[in-house]
């Protein structure tokens, strides 16, 4: 893979050069001297120096040609080892698909976030490599929440009976309770990184805080949907106290 492009380079420059993600930044050295990207050189007017290219943009394409790669693949690897973990962990196919179903709209929304950054041409929050990261992260949490639920609500079956009205109430009484208490402390160590001039760390709070959000939703109320549709057998057999 080549360092970087020539063309590609000089419009990630142009497009870069007024985005407040990366207003710290400075790109290379000048054509005129080196003096860095900080002086009258960088004003575009009369004395107006065309930058010449730096290790950063080209580091930047090169790796943000790797990430387009990963940008599927990564989290679609991540979704395959939460399939069979959970798998394993509740002994139930089933249950393991609607715990990927959940993280699959948060990924998605994340893809469609990703989306609306680049339709705006804010490159801070668009899908680079730095945001990668937060793909992952986003679906870990999300399972968090889902597995604590399934959980709760075979061990509420198996108290009440196999009552899924009471099960359910009990079920979003405590441990529902507890899911939101969690996703607030979250939010609340994340949403402060959103105040950085850092691009990347920007990006981070953002797409985390996004997913916490849907994360809260899905598990209250999407998950306990599909459980009560589909009714696999690791909730809805524990009241026979059959595994």
């Amino acid at each position: 893979m080549p360092f970087f492009r020539y063309s590609v380079s000089v419009r990630l420059l142009l497009l870069l050069k007024n985005d407040a993600g990366f207003s710290q930044v400075n790109f290379g050295f000048r054509n005129a001297d080196e003096s860095g990207d900080s002086n009258e050189l960088s004003v575009e007017g009369e004395n107006y120096v065309e930058p010449g290219l730096g290790g950063f943009l080209g580091a930047t394409e090169a790796t943000r040609e790797v990430a387009l790669k990963e940008w599927l693949k990564s989290p679609l690897i991540t979704a395959a080892a939460i399939f069979l973990i959970a798998a394993l962990i509740f002994r139930s196919l089933l249950v393991s698909g609607i715990l990927i179903s959940i993280l699959l709209i948060t990924l998605f929304a994340q893809y469609g976030l990703g989306g609306y950054f680049t339709s705006v041409q804010n490159w801070s929050g668009n899908l680079h490599f730095a945001t990668l990261v937060s793909l992952s992260i986003a679906m870990g949490l999300g399972v968090d929440y889902g597995i604590y639920m399934i959980f709760r609500l075979r061990e509420e079956m198996q108290m009440t009976g196999g009552e899924w009205i009471e099960a359910l109430r009990n079920t979003l009484c405590t441990t529902g309770s507890a899911v939101i208490v969690s996703v607030l402390v979250l939010l609340g160590s994340f949403i402060p990184l959103v105040g950085t001039h850092l691009a990347n760390t920007w990006a981070l709070g953002i797409y985390i805080g996004e997913a916490l959000i849907i994360d809260v939703f899905t598990a209250l109320m999407i998950l306990p949907l599909l459980v009560y549709w589909l009714k696999p057998g690791y909730v809805f057999k524990a009241k026979t106290g059959q595994p």
